[in-house]
C-alpha cells in the first residue's frame, strides 16, 4: 500500500477549489465536471488518497498530444544517425518534412 504525502507530491498544484472527494463526485458530478472545465484539472480523493484526477476533454487532448510530440521527438532524436547515413537529412529536416516538433 503506498502512503501519499499530498503536502510534498500535490501542493504545489493545488488549491481548495481543486481538491474533491469521491462523495462530491458522486453526489454532484456535473458539478465536479463543470469545476474542471471552469477551473482545470480536478485531483478526485478517496480517504484523502488521490485515486484520479479529472479533466476537460481539450485539456486531456493537449496533454496526449504534447505526449505525442514528446515520443516523436525522442524517436527521431535516437534515429538521426540511422536517417544521416541513409538520406542526408538532419532531424530538423525530417521535423519539418513531416510536421513534427523537436
Amino acid at each position: 500500500m503506498t502512503n501519499y504525502n499530498l503536502n510534498a507530491n500535490l501542493n504545489t498544484m493545488l488549491n481548495a477549489q481543486s481538491i474533491k472527494s469521491f462523495t462530491d463526485l458522486r453526489t454532484d458530478p456535473a458539478g465536479v465536471t463543470q469545476l474542471a472545465i471552469d477551473s482545470g484539472p480536478i485531483y478526485i480523493l478517496n480517504r484523502n488518497r488521490p485515486i484520479s484526477v479529472l479533466l476537460d476533454v481539450a485539456q486531456y487532448e493537449q496533454l496526449i498530444e504534447e505526449l505525442q510530440d514528446a515520443r516523436d521527438s525522442h524517436w527521431l532524436a535516437k534515429k538521426e544517425n540511422y536517417f544521416n547515413k541513409a538520406k542526408g537529412l538532419t532531424s530538423k529536416q525530417i521535423a519539418e518534412k513531416y510536421h513534427l516538433s523537436i
